[in-house]
């Protein structure tokens, strides 16, 4: 009678079959014997898969309870199923860190990937959006300053009331984006654990408030131009005379500050 392997054998027999299967590639052996090796890896990385598949349902649950608008959950959990097979092929035991915590970021960032994709604002919103931000840009460079709402509005050639409710619908979602990065879960952070998402979500608001008070005055300013405005990185360099790349710098930087603030690093 034959056992079932633990998971840690699993593992380790996984990690065989890969480094034989990229041995006989680097040898230049394209015949069967890689064809059986490539077939052994898959069959047990499909194991690894299956096992630690509650993860995937856990992190697409957690986060359909906080996506504006809604989404099906089952769609969440196909994106988090690429995210969890692409966390058993680039996971590295040997580095002794748990892969649960790791394959978490990977199913989480998976699934924002492709929501960022599917874009939740209809196309008339989102092309007011960028006549919004294209305003915003260009009236901070002549004014020298963050132009009012009254000002953006006048230079887009819309009703105030129409322009906040614009940035509104926008900023529901980029914000939302901003509180799943920051949420605690990759592979340095520590989530919050509070068992209803409401209360959590509001929880996260008021600490990540305190956390960009936190932050030096220009990291502040590219927060806000980037989740809160909604300018590019290309339009928040224009308006503050730094490099495209100079903006992508602050920006990780600033969101490395506040993750470390959040999870109390």
């Amino acid at each position: 009678m034959t056992t079932r392997p633990t998971l840690g054998r699993l593992w380790e027999l996984y990690g065989r079959a890969r480094a034989e299967a990229a041995g006989l590639r680097a040898a230049g052996r394209r015949g069967p014997g890689l064809r059986r090796a490539e077939r052994r890896a898959d069959q047990l990385r499909d194991r690894l898969v299956v096992n630690y598949s509650p993860l995937v349902k856990y992190v697409a649950g957690r986060m359909a309870a906080r996506i504006p608008g809604g989404v099906d959950q089952e769609e969440l959990i196909s994106w988090g199923v690429v995210g969890l097979l692409q966390a058993v092929e680039t996971f590295d035991p040997s580095r002794g860190a748990k892969f649960e915590t790791y394959a978490i970021s990977k199913i989480r960032w998976a699934i924002l990937d492709e929501l960022r994709k599917a874009d939740p604002l209809p196309r008339r919103v989102r092309r007011r959006v960028r006549e919004t931000q294209r305003a915003t840009g260009t009236l901070t460079q002549t004014l020298r300053r963050v132009p009012t709402e009254a000002e953006v509005a006048r230079e887009v050639g819309v009703g105030l009331a129409e322009h906040r409710e614009t940035l509104e619908r926008h900023h529901r979602v980029r914000t939302w984006s901003l509180e799943e990065i920051l949420s605690g879960m990759g592979e340095g952070g520590r989530e919050l654990s509070l068992s209803d998402p409401a209360a959590e979500t509001s929880e996260l608001r008021e600490r990540l408030a305190e956390a960009i008070e936190s932050l030096s005055e220009r990291e502040r300013v590219v927060i806000t131009f980037y989740y809160y405005q909604g300018l590019t990185l290309r339009e928040i360099g224009r308006a503050l005379n730094l490099t495209e790349g100079r903006i992508s710098q602050i920006l990780r930087r600033a969101i490395l500050r506040l993750r470390d603030r959040l999870s109390g690093v």
